[in-house]
């Protein structure tokens, strides 16, 4: 279950960052702006408060983290697409990196093109709900994904967090 908990945290952090993804192949003829990063907190910035709302949101996000890949898996195979592919082209396309180690074909680029609305509107019906429930446990979207950011580069924030998951779990095992 710990796995779970740690991969839902990676897992919201690259949800904020789907959208971008799409809107970067949508308009990659065009020039983009960055987005603005929020402040990265050390555990020092982060409250104990923070944490507990931060771990509660954690816990309340995964049945719409569930519910997404579901419905992203759903809609990328009724495309003919396998879904394992569908991802390994999508890390290609935002790693300049990893795209040359992929041969992406014109049809692989025409259905992830032809996916890209249906997707961007799964997403961003997800998105909104996930930053009600972000609200809702007194967090901002942004405070909430610098809380994350800043435990992917502080390994006593990362603990903090990481000890609050572990403890809630026990208590409903």
């Amino acid at each position: 279950m710990r796995l779970v908990k740690s991969l839902s945290i990676a897992i919201v952090a690259l949800l904020f960052g789907v959208s971008a993804a799409f809107a970067q192949v949508q308009q990659q003829q065009q020039q983009q702006q960055q987005p603005q990063m929020p402040d990265v907190p050390t555990s020092a910035d982060v409250s104990d408060e923070e944490i507990d709302q931060l771990v509660t949101a954690i816990f309340e996000l995964e049945p719409i983290q569930i519910k997404l890949q579901e419905e992203i898996e759903e809609a990328v195979e009724e495309e003919d697409f396998s879904f394992e592919r569908f991802q390994q082209l999508m890390m290609a396309m935002q790693n300049p990196q990893m795209a040359d180690e992929v041969d992406i074909s014109d049809e692989e680029m025409q259905k992830i093109q032809e996916l890209q609305p249906k997707l961007m509107e799964l997403q961003g019906d997800a998105e909104q709900e996930m930053i009600a429930v972000i609200e809702d446990n007194g967090l901002t979207a942004e405070r909430y994904q610098g809380i994350l950011m800043g435990a992917q580069q502080d390994p006593e924030l990362l603990t903090r967090v990481e000890s609050l998951i572990e403890e809630r779990e026990e208590q409903q095992g």
